[in-house]
């Protein structure tokens, strides 16, 4: 929800949620401003949709948006970290969110090993085991969730945090790490703890001596052991046991699968040390998988990418640049609206790809009335003889169509038109208007008015859902307004 934070003045910290269409500011306002320059009735913040709006409200000395004096006929948009300013007293626009939980950070220093066991990732102890039948039953039920997982996932984050949620349940860990490396270095990527919030560093020694022998350690007792003192291991005061278990496929190490327990009662057992190293070797192959995926995804992206630009650049009809801002709205609206990873991906080739049917056609061959939306068709055509695209040709097919009916090439009304379509549409329709404004405006006035253009056809021709995730992507800074073109 956005909010007006007091920056400076006698109210500093001071936080304002803007729930209703209309808030005020001023010294006898909604929002009080305790300033010798503002006016009773200084300022108005407004809403129109998920939009904000900032009015002077003909007040004595003027009301500043970003060190420029908003006019009493003006309604200047809102963004992320915009900074209303009366008087001497400062107002910031934000979100108002959590903050999210620090993820742990590595120590720096060499620590001991007490008791210590390291379980070979290359021997075949790892099947087997002291377990009996009722805990052997117990990690086949694991490994068959993490399994489970691994085929249902699609992003490596979303996938390492089911993993850190499942290990977390089979064993008494007090916290449970992924991280993965990425460029050289380990990165957290996922965790799972028992108490929250509270500060915690992760040992870099345990997790090197896991790495570079390619082996899963566990520190079963490290409390007991003379050589863990306050002065030499701060990171390990207060924790019992330790299990770290490399991330490993194809002899490559990808990173790390560490656990921590602080209780006598939860210190960990060889037969969790073997379920450990088989979760992150499961983890492991799946890593390898996606990042296989990702890149025959991005290699299939680029060439796509090259295809549509040599056709803007070669046509005399076509705006250079076109299919990359619908792109870049659409994955901006994608993110806002926190639409699935495959859903999203989908939407974002689609937005690329939305005008390839055009390619090899002759100049002017759309620009009657009755061909106006044929190259959706052919597009999507063409889309559909490509393996995998079946989502991505649905929503290029259908972009050109609105919820009255109104659009084409089959008149789809409402829910009918899936919604990729509809965000491709949306997002098509906002970077046209935004790049065809006036040349002597400015870019936030061409965003301005292509949005409240835009929300006078929503719900009727354009999606709701779709228009909320574009004002939030551009209020967020997510999206960064294209510049204005004659």
């Amino acid at each position: 929800m956005p909010q007006l934070r007091v920056k400076n003045g006698p109210a500093q910290g001071k936080t304002y949620d803007l729930t209703q269409e209309e808030t005020k500011l001023g010294r006898e306002s909604e929002i009080q401003i305790l300033d010798t320059a503002a006016s009773r009735q200084h300022a108005e913040v407004f809403a129109i949709g998920d939009m904000y709006f900032l009015r002077d409200l003909d007040s004595r000395n003027g009301t500043f948006l970003n060190e420029e004096r908003v006019t009493k006929d003006d309604q200047a948009l809102l963004r992320m970290g915009d900074l209303v300013r009366i008087g001497s007293t400062q107002l910031v626009f934000e979100e108002n969110t959590p903050a999210r939980e620090t993820l742990p950070e590595f120590t720096s220093g060499e620590e001991d090993f007490g008791a210590t066991m390291e379980l070979s990732l290359d021997g075949e102890e790892l099947p087997g085991g002291t377990a009996g039948s009722e805990e052997a039953s117990l990690h086949f039920s694991v490994l068959y969730d993490v399994s489970k997982a691994i085929s249902e996932a699609f992003d490596t984050t979303s996938l390492m945090q089911k993993v850190c949620d499942i290990t977390f349940a089979a064993t008494r860990a007090d916290g449970v790490f992924v991280f993965i490396r990425d460029k050289g270095k380990l990165v957290p990527v996922a965790h799972k703890r028992r108490k929250e919030g509270r500060e915690l560093k992760i040992s870099s020694t345990i997790i090197k001596r896991s790495i570079q022998h390619n082996r899963a350690v566990l520190v079963s007792d490290a409390l007991s052991d003379t050589r863990f003192s306050a002065s030499s291991s701060v990171v390990l005061k207060g924790i019992r046991s330790v299990i770290c278990a490399p991330l490993l496929a194809r002899e490559r190490i990808g990173g790390v699968l560490y656990l921590h327990s602080s209780s006598l009662e939860g210190a960990f057992t060889d037969d969790q040390l073997r379920l450990v190293t088989a979760i992150a070797l499961e983890a492991a192959v799946a890593i390898e998988a996606m990042r296989a995926h990702e890149k025959s995804r991005l290699q299939l992206t680029s060439a796509f990418r090259t295809l549509i630009t040599a056709y803007e650049e070669g046509s005399p009809t076509a705006q250079r640049g076109h299919s990359e801002r619908v792109y870049a709205c659409a994955q901006a609206i994608c993110k806002a609206l926190e639409l699935p990873p495959a859903e999203t991906q989908a939407i974002e080739l689609a937005a690329l790809l939305h005008e390839i049917g055009k390619l090899g056609a002759p100049e002017g061959a759309f620009a009657r009335e009755e061909n106006r939306d044929a190259y959706a068709t052919l597009g999507a055509q063409m889309l559909r003889k490509i393996d995998g695209l079946d989502g991505v040709a649905a929503a290029v097919a259908a972009h050109l169509e609105r919820l009255d009916g109104g659009g084409g090439p089959r008149q789809l009304v409402g829910h009918q038109i899936p919604r990729s379509a509809r965000v491709v549409g949306l997002a098509d329709e906002f970077a046209r208007r935004l790049v065809t404004a006036p040349a002597d405006g400015t870019r936030l006035a061409a965003v301005k008015q292509a949005l409240i253009s835009l929300n006078e056809e929503v719900p009727d021709r354009y999606d709701a859902e779709a228009f909320n995730g574009l004002v939030v992507a551009l209020r967020t800074g997510t999206l960064q307004p294209f510049e204005a073109q004659a």
